[in-house]
């Protein structure tokens, strides 16, 4: 489990970034915040103290404090009276593979002055933007909206590296399944197809509502939202329907993956099937040939003959090297 840990970053009104340490400056002294001050609090692990602070201070409503303590909500946004809630998902690498990847869930709270990030894993994103923060870079954000859509952009842009390696491993199993010649390709490989596909799943579950959410701020009055950020919040709309469509594009190039085994495990059936074929036509002419020489009839040709027995097992032998030649021709061996 992730250590619980509390930053606290603020941009006063003359534009003077700094963070300060939230023993010796307490949220509570400068939340709501003031006049031409943005205040961001980014919570990890938060306990029921940090929850009580929040409905005190900024007056979490009880349905919003419920999602925090219940958790594992989907990518939403609740508008409250006076402060927005948004969940959204980061992709987070577990560093054991190309195709391993986490979800960490993410819980912003938005107001005039003010956000709060809640989160209860360690966050590349939030981590980013903060050291951005630190070193006075203009773009995170002079007001909430700016700072949210940093944030929000920050994440988004996290899907695609993702992607790319996904892509990437879809290709190799493709390769690895054509490549495979008269063998059948290798269960680990239809294992990992079938585990990247639910993996997919699990992305776009998260991906769609959030960029439903997006679609949201841009359409709904949302007061940290002013007319200057709808085109960033085009743009960023944008990027998350991109993540979509590769998500789709690397779901369709699954479904072609799993269909290129079934072609190479049905063509490998088909020539199974035609060399048991050829060996049981090349079986069957001895077989018919002694089956008609031990017919009990009195009057039979070269049933007196000396070399009748030479000749029959010569005919058996003749026959079936031409079978075979007749078979080798026609690639059913």
């Amino acid at each position: 489990m992730a250590p619980a840990t509390r930053t606290l970053l603020v941009r006063r009104a003359d534009g003077e970034l700094t963070e300060l340490d939230p023993e010796h400056h307490p949220a509570e002294r400068l939340l709501p915040a003031e006049p031409g001050t943005l205040v961001w609090l980014d919570l990890q692990q938060p306990d029921s103290n940090d929850l009580a602070l929040l409905t005190k201070k900024i007056g979490l409503h009880e349905l919003a404090r419920e999602d925090l303590e219940k958790r594992h909500q989907r990518p939403k946004l609740d508008n409250y009276p006076d402060q927005h809630v948004l969940v959204a998902y980061e992709v987070v690498d577990h560093q054991r593979g190309d195709d391993e990847f986490g979800l960490a869930e993410i819980h912003f709270i938005a107001g005039t002055g003010y956000i709060v990030s809640v989160h209860w894993e360690p966050s590349p994103a939030l981590a980013g933007v903060q050291e951005r923060w630190r070193r006075h870079v203009p773009s995170v954000g002079t007001n909430a909206g700016e700072l949210l859509h940093t944030i929000l952009d920050t994440i988004a842009d996290g899907y695609f590296p993702l992607l790319d390696r996904l892509s990437d491993r879809i290709d190799q199993l493709q390769d690895e399944i054509i490549n495979a010649g008269g063998a059948s390709p290798d269960r680990r490989v239809l294992r990992e197809v079938l585990h990247i596909k639910k993996r997919l799943l699990d992305l776009r579950r998260v991906v769609a509502p959030l960029r439903d959410v997006v679609n949201g701020l841009l359409r709904r009055d949302v007061p940290v939202i002013n007319e200057s950020l709808l085109p960033y919040y085009q743009d960023l709309y944008d990027h998350l329907v991109r993540v979509l469509d590769n998500v789709d594009i690397a779901r369709e190039m699954l479904a072609a993956t799993l269909d290129a085994n079934l072609s190479v495990t049905s063509n490998n059936l088909n020539i199974v099937v035609k060399r048991l074929t050829a060996f049981t036509v090349i079986l069957m002419i001895p077989t018919l040939i002694a089956g008609i020489y031990g017919m009990n009839f009195l009057f039979m040709p070269e049933l007196a003959w000396p070399f009748g027995y030479a000749f029959a097992l010569g005919l058996m032998a003749t026959s079936m090297i031409v079978a075979y030649i007749y078979f080798r021709r026609h690639d059913w061996f």
